[in-house]
C-alpha cells in the first residue's frame, strides 16, 4: 500500500513556505552527557537549535526542544514519529500535541510521549514536531533524526545506570513514618535514610538536613510533643553516625499541631506519625 503524505494524514494543509530543519544525514550527532544527578542524550538540529531526552535521578525521561531563535508561533504543535525517506510505505506515529512557549526552550514533553519518542527512534523512526510560523509564513517542521541513535541509546543507558535513586525534590517530600508510640526506625525507614545519605554525599552543595517531627493526637499534647522530639533525634543520630556533619542538621518538634490527615481513622494516625525531612542547598 503506498505511504500517506503527512499532511493527509495530520489532517493538515501545508503551504508552499514550510520550512523544514533536519540536520543531514551524513553531521547527525548525538551527545551524552550527564552525572549522578541527571543524564542528557541530545542532538543538534541544524537552523535550529537542539532536541533533548532528559533523565534525572528517580524520575523518567521527559523531552525538550530548545531554539536559538524559535519561529514558531505559540500554541499548540503536533508531534508525531515519521520515517525516514529510505522507509517508503512506513506509516507515521501521530504522538498527539504539545505547548510552544516563548524562551529558548519552545517545548516540553511529559514522559509518555516522551517515551514514545524514544520508542520511535529504537524503531528507525523521526520523532517530528509540526507548528505554524510565527509570521504566518507557512509550517515550521523540526526532524530529531535517527542516525547513530543505538550506539547513543547505550551510552545513555550507562548513564542512567549510576543515576542516584532519587532527586532532591523527591527527597525533600520524604515522611519517615513510625509506629503508635514508637520512635524505634524500622527497614522502611533505614532503607529510606540511606537514599538521603547517598545524595548528601553525591552533592557538596547542600548546607542544610531540616528534619521536622510530629505525631498523632493519641495522648495528651505535652507526652506527644516529647515523642515527636524522640522520633527527630532517632533519625539525626542515624545520619550523624553515618558521617553527616552534625552542624548542618537543624530540628524542630511539633507534637499533634500539624496534622496532614485526619486523626479520626487509624490510616489517618498513620500519615500523621512522622518526621519530614528537607535538603537545602546553597
Amino acid at each position: 500500500m503506498p505511504r500517506l503524505p503527512l499532511a493527509l494524514l495530520l489532517g493538515l494543509a501545508l503551504p508552499a513556505q514550510a520550512l523544514t530543519f533536519q540536520t543531514r544525514m551524513e553531521n547527525v550527532q548525538w551527545a551524552v552527557k550527564g552525572d549522578q544527578f541527571e543524564c542528557r542524550l541530545s542532538q543538534q538540529v541544524d537552523g535550529y537549535g537542539e532536541a533533548m531526552f532528559v533523565r534525572r535521578a528517580g524520575e523518567r525521561p521527559v523531552f525538550q526542544l530548545s531554539a536559538w531563535s524559535n519561529l514558531m508561533r505559540p500554541g499548540p504543535a503536533q508531534l508525531f514519529n515519521d520515517a525516514p525517506p529510505w522507509r517508503p510505505g512506513t506509516a507515521a506515529q501521530v504522538l498527539g500535541s504539545g505547548t510552544v512557549s516563548d524562551g529558548p526552550t519552545v517545548l516540553q514533553l511529559p514522559y509518555q510521549q516522551a517515551g514514545r519518542m524514544l520508542a520511535g527512534l529504537s524503531a528507525g523512526l523521526q520523532p517530528t514536531i509540526q507548528r505554524s510560523s510565527i509570521s504566518d509564513a507557512g509550517q515550521i517542521t523540526v526532524v530529531v533524526s535517527s542516525v547513530g541513535y543505538r550506539q547513543a541509546w547505550d551510552e545513555f543507558q550507562g548513564c542512567i545506570s549510576g543515576l542516584l535513586p532519587k532527586n532532591i525534590d523527591q527527597i525533600s517530600r520524604s515522611a519517615i513514618g513510625f509506629p503508635t508510640g514508637g520512635s524505634v526506625l524500622d527497614a522502611e525507614a533505614r532503607q529510606m535514610l540511606d537514599v538521603v545519605l547517598a545524595y548528601i554525599e553525591a552533592d557538596p552543595d547542600i548546607r542544610k538536613v531540616q528534619l521536622d517531627g510530629h505525631s498523632d493526637n493519641v495522648g495528651d499534647r505535652l507526652s506527644n510533643r516529647e515523642l515527636s522530639r524522640q522520633r527527630v533525634l532517632a533519625i539525626q543520630a542515624y545520619l550523624t553516625e553515618r558521617g553527616v556533619d552534625e552542624t548542618l542538621i537543624m530540628t524542630r518538634f511539633h507534637g499533634e499541631r500539624y496534622p496532614v490527615a485526619s486523626n479520626e481513622s487509624a490510616a489517618g494516625r498513620a500519615q500523621n506519625r512522622r518526621v519530614t525531612l528537607r535538603l537545602e542547598k546553597d
